[in-house]
């Protein structure tokens, strides 16, 4: 019965971390190989501290948020206005700028304070309907509170721009450091084939000065 013999296969990835480790046994392996190696290793452990930085702007951003959102909760008052006027704009037309109406209201906050101000509708409405506003201490219009969606969403974002441009940043110092190891490794070759060439050619070097001598 005849065996199989398996051929044990070594991924790239695996011959750069042993390279970069020392760990490999190669005699042909170059010092520029091994540089390359280390960079690569290095490259792919930024990303990986970029990924951990992202993560942690975008929990150190969420964090601060929810702060902020709770200092400015208790200030911040839910009431019911009354339109003054239907849902058009100063020419007439409905403006649907963003999807949205606008439309003159007036509500009562504090208790007895009456305020007017232009809201904004999702849909149209007649004069008279009424509509949910927000407002502050002193009744005047105020940005409703964000949503606990906004707030996690607003914070994936800061850490992906922060992930995004330290991989970008990573890969730019990657990128010049392999074409730093590209120009040493072609040099390195130029200057052993000046060497070796007229050996392994059969030709003796001619040396600066000596030249064929004619004779007469």
């Amino acid at each position: 019965m005849a065996r199989t013999r398996r051929t044990r296969v070594t991924r790239p990835w695996q011959r750069h971390l042993r390279r970069a480790l020392g760990a490999e046994h190669n005699a042909l392996a170059r010092a520029a190989d091994r540089s390359r190696s280390r960079s690569l290793v290095l490259a792919v452990l930024a990303i990986v501290l970029a990924a951990l930085l992202g993560a942690a702007a975008a929990l150190a951003d969420l964090g601060s948020a929810e702060r902020r959102a709770a200092a400015a909760a208790p200030h911040l008052h839910r009431v019911e206005a009354v339109l003054l006027t239907p849902p058009l704009d100063a020419g007439g037309t409905a403006d649907t700028v963003a999807g949205r109406y606008r439309a003159t209201a007036a509500w009562t906050y504090p208790s007895g304070q009456h305020n007017t101000g232009t809201v904004q509708l999702s849909r149209p409405a007649p004069t008279g309907a009424t509509t949910a506003v927000w407002v502050g201490d002193s009744g005047q219009l105020a940005p409703a509170p964000p949503s606990t969606a906004a707030l996690v969403s607003d914070a994936v974002c800061r850490g992906l721009f922060v992930c995004g441009c330290l991989i970008v940043l990573t890969a730019c110092i990657l990128a010049l450091r392999l074409t730093g190891l590209d120009r040493r490794a072609d040099a390195a070759w130029q200057h052993a084939w000046a060497e070796l060439e007229p050996v392994w050619s059969g030709r003796s070097a001619r040396k600066p000065g000596n030249g064929d001598v004619r004779r007469g």
